[in-house]
């Protein structure tokens, strides 16, 4: 569960630290208070887009922190585990962005991406929106809905579809191109003479690092051979070390009898010797080095060719075999077109009854589960006082698409003797909001979700319809952390904690407070709701019976 929040310099809020409760919370406060800024700043953790506009004016950076507490049976600790994250106790999320647009997000201090944040927070929070609500106009979206309901059963089944859906996708593209392909002489002389190109290297044996540092291995061997010989020439060539250097000693030793140049003489006869000798470490070290010419001449050909056929196929090896398998396709196709039609059509009929079959048994599976989700859905928009609600899944084949073959449209009928239509053509927004969390409440049943989060969910309704909604979310409180903006009393008195937010202002700034109410301070809130900003005893009368009847 969420165990706390730090938002500093987003939207209006300078800072702000609050530590929330499980079971069910009510945020509340009048319109503009920053109540939404709060789960906005949640959706940032959630790994929402972060734009330049959320942070606060004249401030360069905003930074959002997170602290929960995971469930022993969470399946976030497995994905911790997949990302290697480490985790003791608590979960750690930040996340910080600037006016350059850098974004730095950690997960326990340690930086990841968004697609990991996204990966592990989906699994932590649901936030049910308004814009969650209008997203059931969009028939589009229904089919995942079901999928949803259907759970892990038809997890496995979609799997092994899509793989199959994949293979089929790709041989009829394979068999639409060779059917639609066809060569003159000219174009098939100009394929063969590509295929020879690429065959012309052994594509399947070059390692081209390894070559590349044989290359310079060898090249490495002639600049040493260029000053060994410019060596030997200043050592042993005609006017080199060793022949003056002889030439001297010769002369030396003529006045060596001399006794003031007889040491002088043996020193430097010393150093004519030292110096050979040295001469000859130098040619033995260069002599048995392993040097072979036709190998770097052979090594610099291959990366010639390779290099080539960079240029003419792609910027790599698997590029260039992708080409080159393009290209006896062709020519196959060319030269025994009829059968290798016949192959493709052979192969392409397999995979499209494998496919379709899966499909077959998907399909089979949302009918079953259909009527389960069409039964589950009509008990509970009753219970939110839907009395005589008809709903219905209609679920039409369609040629195979990559979810299956099944269009999936939800529809209602909400008065007595009406015909049943899709939901954009008759629910209104307050039967839209029933009709969404009745959906919600499904789907938790089977959700190792934690946090909910109702931001105005309630939209639209009032009077027995919000009690009904309210007393919903607290039943949803008892095995989840709910979280809920509203408006309405009737919806705010079943919660066990509540938190008033203001919007604080200034001559030069504005700020967000927020306060854990009492229970004496909640009950003056709930009035508030009920009557406006004059509360009278008869409102808090009707707040304190309210929540009376909540509990």
């Amino acid at each position: 569960m969420l165990e706390s929040i730090y938002i500093e310099n987003f939207a209006i809020i300078d800072r702000l630290e609050v530590d929330f409760l499980n079971h069910m919370t009510v945020l509340t406060g009048e319109t503009g208070a920053g109540k939404s800024i709060i789960i906005d700043a949640i959706g940032q953790l959630m790994g929402n887009r972060s734009q330049t506009s959320f942070i606060k004016a004249g401030k360069d950076e905003c930074f959002i922190e997170g602290v929960f507490t995971i469930a022993k049976n969470s399946p976030v600790l497995a994905k911790l585990k997949e990302f290697r994250i480490e985790f003791d106790d608590k979960l750690v999320v930040s996340k910080s962005f600037n006016r350059d647009n850098r974004t730095v997000i950690k997960i326990n201090y340690r930086n990841v991406s968004k697609m990991v944040l996204q990966s592990i927070m989906s699994e932590l929070i649901d936030i049910h929106s308004q814009f969650e609500t209008h997203s059931l106009f969009d028939s589009n979206n229904h089919l995942d809905i079901l999928n949803h309901f259907i759970g892990s059963s038809i997890e496995s089944l979609n799997k092994q579809y899509s793989l199959a859906y994949r293979t089929y996708r790709e041989i009829n593209r394979d068999y639409q191109k060779a059917l639609n392909e066809e060569l003159s002489d000219e174009q098939l002389e100009y394929y063969q003479s590509q295929l020879d190109e690429i065959n012309s290297l052994d594509l399947d044996t070059i390692d081209e690092d390894s070559l590349d540092y044989e290359k310079k291995q060898l090249q490495e061997y002639e600049k040493i051979k260029e000053k060994i010989n410019n060596y030997r020439q200043y050592i042993n060539g005609e006017y080199g070390v060793l022949a003056n250097l002889n030439n001297a000693v010769n002369e030396l030793e003529a006045i060596s009898d001399n006794p003031n140049y007889s040491s002088i003489y043996e020193k430097m006869y010393d150093l004519y010797y030292n110096l050979m000798d040295l001469d000859d470490e130098v040619i033995s070290e260069f002599n048995s080095t392993n040097f072979d010419e036709y190998r770097l001449n052979e090594i610099q050909e291959i990366l010639f060719k390779l290099n080539r056929l960079k240029r003419k196929y792609g910027p790599s090896i698997s590029t260039i075999k992708e080409a080159k398998k393009e290209i006896e396709m062709k020519i196959a196709t060319f030269n025994n077109r009829e059968r290798f039609l016949n192959d493709l059509k052979k192969q392409l009929s397999i995979a499209f009854q494998e496919a379709k079959e899966l499909a077959d048994a998907i399909t089979e599976l949302r009918k079953q589960e259909a009527q389960k989700f069409t039964d589950a859905v009509t008990n509970e928009l009753k219970s939110l006082y839907l009395d005589k609600v008809v709903f219905k899944i209609d679920l039409k084949k369609i040629d195979l698409q990559a979810n299956g073959q099944d269009k999936v449209e939800f529809l209602i009928s909400t008065n007595a003797g009406q015909t049943l239509k899709p939901l954009n053509k008759v629910a209104s927004g307050g039967e839209m909001s029933r009709i969404m969390l009745a959906i919600k409440i499904l789907s938790l049943k089977s959700s190792s979700i934690e946090t909910i989060i109702f931001d105005e969910a309630d939209t639209g309704v009032s009077g027995k319809v919000a009690e009904s909604i309210g007393a919903k979310m607290k039943k949803i409180a008892k095995d989840h952390q709910v979280l809920c903006i509203t408006h309405l009393a009737q919806v705010a008195a079943f919660a066990k904690n509540h938190y008033l937010i203001k919007k604080v202002a200034n001559d030069n700034d504005t700020n967000v407070s927020i306060t854990k109410l009492n229970y004496d301070e909640s009950i003056m809130e709930i009035a508030k709701l009920i009557s406006g900003k004059e509360v009278s005893h008869e409102s808090i009368e009707h707040a304190r019976k309210l929540k009376e009847n909540s509990e």
